[in-house]
């Protein structure tokens, strides 16, 4: 029999078309098939509560990695020498922040600027030891804040949600408008589009509405400071932190699924392959409260959202993820249950945070893996501890399309193989005679592969599907599809 390869992930039409499948759970696409995600290592201790929101950069003056979490109550910056976090939030300041609502971070130059809606804009000087303080120069309460050349730009305006400012050129601390053209501080109110949900910055901005996407272009010698043009019209992101942008792309979530914009027309990248298995099952209480993370490890954003079915008492959890790979256009899924994300890397390791006696350490001192800065994908779990996806594979489990194996006839498969480079794995083959839905797939039990590396299973029908699972901690790089031995059978 020939090979059947493993399909893109497409729950949508999994049901009625044999080109895709349903199940891609712990895999990310390769172009062979899927590969392993890694499991979550901690570096840290747990925050005091449960994180909202967590930035990840390199200190502009000494180079090294500085992580800032936020929660309901306070900021913290993790300590790399006791591996807990230190409390940097702002003492002349209780934060009061909104159900359902996250900090948001910005770094100009060496200042680290949060914001949330219930408190005013925070500023970090990043490589000192003084916490957070009010913004200077009066900012507004604001959802989203980003950086357009030199300008400091809030979105989503306490009080005036359909609404930005943006600070004057160069200085984030003067924001007194009506000034130009001694100062370039001002905003603009769009009548249209409705609320204001999320910023991009870079060369331009990227202004999210609900019901628009709009481009801002600075106009140096202009009093509006900006231009500001109506790009797509009823398109708009509804979840303010799962817009991600990397490099020319920006992907964000709509009312009706995930999409790429790249400066002109949005493209749906989830439709008919994840958008209604998505929409089924996420929380719609909690639709806005999906995060998007880029993948450090290959050409990928993970999107991260709580479900209908997650734990009532943690209503920051996020306990499912898909993962888009732009680079292959194809989807996996993801067994998530975290809080915040962020593209990172690894931390230096600290003398003081070494087991045993420094005369007992294997490694040179000035060995590479002492200095930290290996890319990583964060997460912080749900014991509220920032874990690194760098440990050993997570159970994969992988499927296939129904297939006739000896069209039309009926078939009988007696075993199967996984084209992988697993240590382990298991299959189970199932059969049914008809694609209706009313008819399930009747699976026969999980058996491992022999010494021949062949999973027997004896299965009869006139459609077969096979489900592979890679056990967690079982080393692997690749899967590509399975290998069945079966014969044909009769009509009926």
């Amino acid at each position: 029999m020939p090979a059947i390869p493993l399909p893109p992930y497409a729950p949508d039409v999994a049901s009625t078309d044999a080109a895709v499948s349903g199940v891609a759970l712990n895999v990310l696409p390769r172009a062979d098939g899927y590969g392993p995600v890694l499991s979550p290592v901690p570096i840290t201790l747990p925050l005091p509560e449960d994180c909202r929101g967590a930035v990840a950069f390199v200190s502009p003056a000494f180079g090294t990695w500085i992580y800032i979490a936020g929660t309901r109550t306070g900021l913290y910056r993790y300590n790399n020498s006791t591996t807990g976090w230190d409390s940097v939030g702002n003492p002349g300041r209780e934060y009061s922040m909104p159900d359902g609502d996250n900090w948001q971070f910005a770094l100009y130059g060496g200042q680290l600027i949060a914001v949330h809606l219930g408190a005013p804009p925070q500023v970090l000087d990043v490589d000192s030891v003084a916490p957070f303080r009010d913004l200077g120069g009066g900012p507004p309460r604001a959802r989203a804040v980003g950086i357009v050349g030199e300008f400091l730009v809030l979105a989503g305006i306490s009080g005036q949600p359909n609404a930005i400012r943006w600070s004057d050129l160069g200085d984030p601390e003067f924001w007194q408008p009506g000034l130009y053209p001694e100062h370039t501080a001002d905003g603009q109110i769009f009548p249209e589009g409705g609320a204001v949900t999320g910023f991009s910055g870079g060369e331009f901005g990227i202004v999210f509405q609900e019901r628009s996407i709009r481009r801002l272009t600075f106009n140096p010698g202009s009093r509006q400071v900006f231009d500001t043009s109506l790009v797509e019209d009823n398109r708009g992101a509804v979840a303010p932190w799962a817009i991600c942008k990397v490099g020319a792309r920006t992907f964000f979530l709509d009312r009706d699924g995930f999409y790429l914009f790249t400066g002109g027309i949005s493209t749906p990248i989830g439709a008919e392959r994840v958008n209604r298995t998505f929409l089924a099952t996420v929380d719609p209480l909690r639709f806005g409260q999906t995060i998007a993370v880029r993948d450090v490890y290959g050409p990928r954003v993970v999107f991260a959202y709580r479900t209908k079915g997650a734990d009532p008492s943690r209503r920051p959890l996020l306990d499912a993820g898909l993962a888009y790979d732009w680079g292959l256009d194809r989807w996996s899924a993801l067994s998530l249950a975290v809080t915040a994300g962020m593209a990172t890397a690894t931390p230096p390791t600290s003398l003081d945070a070494l087991t045993g006696t420094l005369e007992s350490q294997t490694l040179s001192f000035d060995d590479a893996s002492y200095q930290g800065g290996i890319p990583a994908l964060g997460f912080v779990t749900t014991d509220n501890r920032l874990s690194l996806l760098t440990g050993p594979p997570l159970e994969a489990t992988i499927e296939t399309a129904d297939a006739m194996l000896a069209r039309p006839n009926r078939a009988f498969a007696r075993s199967v193989r996984l084209d992988s480079d697993a240590d382990d794995w298991r299959a189970a083959v199932g059969a049914r005679e008809s694609l209706a839905r009313s008819v399930p797939v009747s699976w026969r039990p999980e058996t491992a592969p022999t010494v021949e590396r062949r999973a027997p299973c004896r299965s009869s029908g006139r459609y077969h599907r096979i489900r592979a699972r890679i056990p967690a901690g079982a080393a692997w790089t690749y899967a590509a599809g399975f290998e069945i031995d079966a014969t044909a059978e009769g009509l009926r």
